[in-house]
């Protein structure tokens, strides 16, 4: 997809980076992923100094120089703290390989994982049979709760910059919401930040009910989810990335989990999964359903603010999208509310 964000890498630069990580080597195919609409991702073959085949992904951040917005500033060693606080648990993902910061070749960030060798959930899903499905499930449960046992010092998203760090759950998506909102006003986009704003205000002390900062990636959709074929079916290989990280409240991660298995809260295989490894019973109460519709209507408005970086033509089209989601989760917050 084409991308104001994307860190366009010549050849030549490709092999600078592949020598400067691994010594003397030989690129022989370079391939930039069309998906994804912040970083730029490359996949790149080629062979060592002892003529040994290497297959790995280079990604780049954004170049200096270029907008992002607020909470996009310095998202790459966010990532990269989720890749590290995930390294010894049950979490499958890709090794990374390199991490360079200094700028000597391209002017951004960049990190090199290896290459997972299978496919993506959403291009593989017409492949996939119910039974499969149900295993699959069965492993996300398993990972999403692993991940949420990985407590912060703090809630918010993952940032040195002490001023994304609050002690509560409650300062910290709001803070997250107004911050949104005071990009995207500021970028003059199209969204009706009041009537979010005034949806949420009876809500608000909803969020005192999260005591502890959980681990949360916010963007574990199909397209980000690795899968590899097994003896008996696909398996998950790798989940990728974690640029939308915050310490916050599990359900919202619910949020992507609702797109792969319907509702969280009906599934019983999600919930004995989740449950056999948060060591806690899956309960998904009247408050929390609340919450996560704060949650689907929080992606909404970062999906809105998000347009700075397309064309007029995409911007159009997820600025009605946006709008007609708010609409209906609006309808629904409402609904939700009188189960209180």
């Amino acid at each position: 997809m084409e991308s104001k964000t994307k860190t366009i890498l010549t050849r030549e630069m490709v092999e600078r980076i592949i020598r400067k990580a691994f010594g003397e080597t030989q690129v022989q195919h370079i391939h930039m992923f069309t998906e994804g609409w912040f970083n730029a991702v490359y996949a790149v073959d080629f062979t060592d100094s002892s003529r040994s085949p290497r297959a790995v992904v280079i990604k780049t951040s954004v170049e200096d120089g270029k907008y992002v917005l607020s909470y996009e500033r310095n998202i790459m060693q966010a990532e990269l703290a989720v890749y590290d606080a995930i390294r010894d648990t049950i979490i499958p993902a890709p090794r990374i390989l390199a991490r360079d910061f200094d700028r000597d070749i391209v002017g951004c960030d960049y990190f090199i994982m290896e290459k997972l060798p299978g496919d993506n959930w959403g291009h593989l899903e017409k492949e996939i049979t119910p039974e499969n499905h149900e295993r699959l499930v069965a492993e996300l449960a398993r990972y999403t709760a692993a991940l949420h046992r990985i407590h912060g010092g703090w809630f918010g998203y993952l940032r040195e910059d002490p001023a994304y760090h609050y002690p509560t759950w409650r300062e910290a998506f709001e803070g997250m919401v107004r911050l949104q909102i005071r990009d995207g006003e500021r970028d003059h986009v199209d969204m009706p930040y009041a009537d979010i704003l005034t949806a949420f205000a009876p809500y608000w002390g909803l969020m005192e009910d999260v005591k502890e900062p959980s681990l949360i990636d916010f963007d574990m959709w199909k397209k980000n989810i690795m899968l590899r074929k097994g003896e008996n079916g696909y398996v998950i290989d790798g989940i990728l990335d974690f640029e939308r990280a915050f310490y916050g409240d599990p359900c919202a991660e619910f949020v992507a989990s609702n797109t792969i298995v319907g509702d969280v809260s009906q599934n019983s295989t999600f919930m004995e999964n989740y449950s056999a490894v948060s060591g806690r019973p899956f309960v998904f109460t009247a408050r929390e359903r609340v919450r996560l519709i704060m949650y689907d209507i929080y992606l909404s408005l970062l999906m809105g603010v998000e347009v700075y970086r397309y064309d007029a033509q995409d911007t159009e089209r997820m600025l009605g999208h946006c709008h007609r989601r708010l609409q209906a989760e609006f309808a629904q917050l409402r609904e939700a509310g009188k189960a209180l």
